[in-house]
């Protein structure tokens, strides 16, 4: 989603473009599963400096260098006359060898990444060296060989489609002085029952904390992320705020998020329904449409907003009661949030609703949970004065469309800009040449799935730190009252 703010009567056409973007761009405790670690990925980043920019390279080098061999066994067998199969075995264990070595020294990193393709190397391996074993002499049969060059071409593609998909990158740095421990939770909100499940249960929300190593007591920040979004969509920033001493939780909302894994191990996928909600009348300027739009943005916000309430509860009274871990940390008295898209709109309207929350960031997401009703066609807004500080994101292109709506028939412009002249203090950010995903981690993790997606022009990374940056500068300011705030307007 796009900017957030409150009170006016947002532009269908920019909303649509919101939830455009959201597709390519997610009180009585019940059960608690836990699981604790230092850091953890199914793909990890390239942490050395001088890995920059290799493992974007790394995958397709490999597959290159298999391809080559196959072809040149394939040539040396047809000049030749025979096949070589020993020779073959020879180099394929080498190059199993070679990868495990790599694997193990650090140097390729994760083995979701390269590991089916060092396990079909292994099968391929042992499948040939029976025949040799065996000494079976196998016919020179060119149409064959050709066939069989090709399909191990395409096999070891498809072993290694994690990697061009998720490339090894280079982690953006982590500036604060605190080693940062990551742990997982689920819990069970007793109250809500789950709209989107096919049979009848509670909601689980699950909730990943970033928090400092060792004893203190820190402000506690809570995430959101967008529509399709995942727990780790902002991984990077959490870490910044974490290890400059903030205890961060973000939020997996099941069924809007691509897919949750709970701490027990229990997947759950973005339900069909939502993603037909958010397609479902895309651009369209029709009232009616409108309206349909109007009120599917109150239900998702009352589930987003139901979710952020019913973890900062848990949170806050784990906390008050001296529970262990991670909750001892928790300065129950400095609370902010943030999110994405979807995510910051439900944080600014959690922001409005709650009375301890002391600051709210908004990234890109346009505040539909400011509209306090529909009539003749169009969104009302919220004229109540926002009663926290609150930043505002967003990328150049956005603000240019939000800029242009009094122009294109809207009186009361955009719903983001409405709220922030009502704010009691209001920061505003536009950054140039980002899409609405390079506010996530996403085009670093998959340059490839983000592209397709939707991001700018600009250097992920470099994008990446200038919003952790700010983040961090904000929070400091506002949660620990931590020197002057200086937030640029342009980045």
């Amino acid at each position: 989603m796009q900017l957030t703010r409150k009170k006016g009567n947002s532009s269908s056409v920019l909303f649509a473009k919101n939830r455009l973007h959201a597709k390519v761009s997610i009180s009585d405790c019940g059960a608690v599963l836990k699981s604790e670690k230092k850091r953890e990925g199914p793909f990890p980043p390239g942490k050395s400096p001088d890995r920059k920019g290799r493992g974007i390279k790394m995958g397709t080098g490999i597959w290159i260098l298999a391809l080559c061999v196959e072809i040149g066994f394939l040539l040396w067998s047809l000049v030749k006359k025979g096949r070589h199969d020993a020779e073959k075995e020879v180099v394929r264990a080498g190059g199993m060898l070679i990868v495990l070595l790599l694997l193990i020294t650090g140097i390729l990193q994760g083995f979701s990444r390269y590991g089916i393709f060092l396990v079909v190397l292994f099968l391929q391996v042992l499948y040939n060296g029976i025949f040799l074993l065996r000494k079976k002499e196998r016919a020179l049969k060119k149409g064959k060989m050709a066939a069989a060059v090709i399909g191990n071409s395409l096999l070891y593609f498809l072993c290694l489609l994690p990697a061009f998909l998720f490339p090894q990158y280079k982690e953006p740095e982590v500036t604060g002085p605190y080693a940062v421990v990551t742990t997982l939770y689920t819990w069970e909100d007793e109250s809500r029952l789950e709209t989107y499940a096919d049979v009848q249960e509670n909601r689980r929300l699950t909730v990943k904390f970033w928090y400092p190593e060792g004893e203190g007591n820190y402000p506690l920040v809570v995430f959101s992320h967008g529509a399709f979004g995942v727990i780790d969509s902002n991984y990077s920033t959490c870490e910044e705020l974490a290890s400059n001493g903030y205890v961060v939780a973000s939020i997996g909302h099941p069924y809007h998020a691509m897919f949750v894994e709970d701490a027990n191990g229990r997947l759950t996928f973005a339900s069909r329904d939502f993603i037909n909600g958010i397609y479902a009348d895309n651009g369209t300027r029709d009232p009616e449409a409108e309206e349909r739009v109007y009120q599917n943005s109150r239900e998702w916000m009352a589930i987003r907003t139901g979710d952020e309430n019913f973890v900062l509860d848990t949170i806050l009274e784990k906390a008050s009661g001296g529970e262990e871990g991670v909750f001892e940390l928790v300065d129950v008295e400095k609370i902010g949030l943030f999110g994405h898209s979807m995510g910051g709109a439900a944080s600014v309207q959690l922001g409005r609703e709650r009375q301890d929350i002391d600051a709210v960031i908004d990234l890109e997401g346009t505040m539909f949970g400011e509209y306090v009703g529909f009539a003749n066609g169009t969104e009302i807004f919220n004229e109540e004065p926002y009663p926290v500080p609150l930043l505002d994101v967003n990328s150049a292109d956005v603000d240019r469309q939000a800029r242009a709506l009094p122009s294109e028939g809207f009186e009361n412009g955009y719903v983001n800009f409405y709220v922030g002249e009502r704010a009691a203090a209001y920061h505003y950010a536009v950054f140039e040449g980002a899409g609405h995903l390079n506010f996530t981690d996403l085009p670093m993790v998959s340059p490839f799935l983000a592209g397709m997606l939707g991001v700018g022009e600009v250097e992920a990374r470099e994008c990446t730190e200038k919003l952790n940056g700010m983040v961090l500068a904000f929070f400091d300011y506002y949660l620990k009252e931590k020197g002057e705030l200086a937030l640029q307007s342009v980045y």
